[in-house]
């Protein structure tokens, strides 16, 4: 149920001014303009400990006041420091007024835990303890945000502030910030070591991966992004993940003004999913055998004959009709060890001879490259050197020509191409 925050309650109650020369007992209102207390007397529950957090994020020049207000057994573990810390970036994720919070909805909240649970081993409590809570704003320019915080419960129940879960998520902000203010001063020395955090290189060609990507970076955020710290704001955190929401520089009617950059953390290494294009090189749209093209390319169309594929490979283990496009056009395919063909076109099983446009090829031999030099077998970072940001489209890339499109999809096993794929439409 959405909770409006009403600061004249049981929970937020008036207090009567008072002077400097006036006496104060523990709990009193020490010049701010409410005072805290449990309605039970002993410990804030779980809505009266969202509202005080609250409270703290919108009332900065009481935050002290709030400190003291908690009980003991509630913030008992961390010190006054690291929650003053943990409610200013509350803040910078909640600009504007705040105007209501609500509890989350058991989807949402089993999603949250789900991304907490990968750092389980250092979290107390487990992420299955924990509750998770909606805070809405409304900003100067009247849009509605909304920032999703846990509420850590001990064994009872009663929220208190765990000091795993706060420098869990301390640990990964600090990281993003490093990460984008690298971008912004243009510091590939920078944004590199911090790439390479807590990673270790085994071979030459991971390490100039590793490079390439660092100038990609770079490059695109000079282009694409606003730079600075107006231009991102955190919309997500939770130990061991959190999501940046960045301005872009386009300002073209119907393209996006934003994009989000999904941090990750385990076990101390950091990763950061930056979703940005990857462009098919038309040189990998061309594939090899022995240093001899399969097919006869035009465009990026490519025809198959079989008195020139039996010369190259060899009689093939199979080759199947596998449908009729028309009376003089089948689809049909045809498989050699390591290599498997389908074209459209014409096809005799019986003679062995066929004929037609290639639609799809599977390479799974290490005979078999693209122009580049990509083949099967070759370890995940002759793809990363080529295409820095692959993995973030889905290990799909596409070139397209015209109404032509090319697609070159890769199958991973253990950090090694196992399958390379080819498909033209």
């Amino acid at each position: 149920m959405l909770v409006t925050l009403i600061l004249v309650s049981a929970f937020f109650l008036a207090a009567c001014s008072s002077t400097a020369s006036q006496a104060e007992s523990p709990g009193e209102n020490s010049g701010a303009p409410f005072m805290l207390r449990p309605q039970n007397d002993k410990y804030f529950r779980e809505d009266e400990w969202v509202r005080l957090i609250t409270l703290a994020i919108s009332q900065a020049e009481h935050r002290n006041k709030i400190w003291e207000a908690i009980p003991a057994s509630q913030r008992g573990e961390i010190s006054q420091t690291e929650f003053f810390r943990y409610i200013s970036f509350l803040a910078e994720c909640l600009p504007g007024s705040i105007s209501s919070f609500y509890r989350a909805t058991d989807e949402e909240s089993e999603l949250m835990r789900s991304y907490a649970a990968k750092s389980e081993k250092q979290l107390t409590p487990k992420p299955s303890d924990a509750s998770i809570w909606w805070i809405k704003a409304r900003t100067s320019d009247l849009r509605e945000i909304k920032f999703a915080i846990p509420v850590t419960l001990d064994e009872a129940g009663v929220p208190y502030l765990s000091k795993t879960w706060l420098q869990k998520q301390a640990l990964l902000y600090d990281y993003v910030v490093l990460y984008l203010d690298a971008l912004t001063t243009g510091s590939q020395q920078a944004l590199t070591a911090l790439l390479l955090h807590n990673t270790e290189i085994r071979t030459e060609t991971q390490r100039l991966a590793i490079d390439r990507r660092a100038k990609d970076l770079l490059a695109y955020y000079r282009d694409q992004v606003v730079s600075g710290k107006g231009g991102y704001r955190c919309v997500e955190m939770i130990p061991g993940r959190t999501v940046f929401e960045e301005q872009l520089l386009s300002t073209d009617t119907g393209t996006a003004k934003t994009r989000n950059v999904v941090f990750t953390e385990t076990d101390g290494k950091f990763r950061a999913d930056e979703k940005i294009p990857q462009t098919l090189n038309p040189d990998d749209s061309i594939l090899y055998c022995k240093g001899e093209p399969l097919f006869v390319q035009t465009g990026l169309e490519a025809q198959i004959k079989s008195e020139r594929m039996l010369e190259l490979l060899g009689i093939p283990l199979s080759l199947e009709i596998l449908g009729t496009e028309s009376t003089d056009s089948a689809l049909f395919r045809v498989t050699w060890p390591g290599l498997i063909v389908e074209a459209f076109g014409t096809c005799d099983p019986s003679s062995l001879t066929f004929e037609g446009t290639v639609h799809q090829v599977f390479l799974s031999y290490s005979l078999f490259e693209t122009g580049s030099g990509l083949r099967p077998g070759d370890s995940v970072h002759e793809l990363y050197l080529r295409y820095p940001f692959v993995r973030e489209n889905g290990y799909l890339i596409q070139l397209q020509e015209g109404s032509a499109v090319t697609t070159l999809a890769v199958q991973l096993e253990s950090d090694y191409i196992a399958r390379i794929t080819l498909i033209l439409d």
